[in-house]
């Protein structure tokens, strides 16, 4: 009943004020990745995750996503050429850059859909990505 006496931003206070820290930082990475993740992936990968018909993968449900996070990572800024199969099924139409995302911003991505379709129920560190990030160039 929270939803008739209190405002969202309340609400959000409300229901996290017994959190840590590491999990308030969670579930804001979780926030803004999802806000980031209907701006530069949903259009292919839909807002459920389920991809579009036979054109691009599923990342929910995905065993892609679970033994390629680096490439995930990767893939998020600099795109992505290479035929791949996801859950047996072969996806070859490439993923175009996203230059202009920052580390931060792909870590909120990967700690949306992680957490989201996954089975994560952690962070995706913004350090972690920094690294992964350089070492794809």
């Amino acid at each position: 009943m929270l939803n008739a006496y209190y405002s969202p931003l309340a609400q959000c206070l409300l229901l996290t004020a017994c959190d840590s820290q590491d999990e308030i930082k969670r579930k804001q990475y979780y926030i803004d990745g999802q806000a980031l993740y209907k701006l530069h992936c949903a259009n292919c990968h839909q807002q459920n995750g389920e991809g579009l018909a036979g054109l691009y993968p599923p990342i929910a449900g995905s065993d892609f996503l679970k033994k390629n996070k680096e490439l995930v990572l990767c893939s998020m800024r600099n795109g992505l050429k290479d035929t791949i199969v996801v859950n047996g099924k072969t996806y070859r139409q490439p993923m175009p850059a996203n230059a202009q995302l920052q580390a931060l911003d792909v870590a909120e991505i990967a700690t949306y859909i992680y957490n989201e379709w996954g089975d994560e129920k952690t962070i995706t560190d913004v350090k972690t990505v920094q690294k992964v990030l350089e070492d794809c160039k």
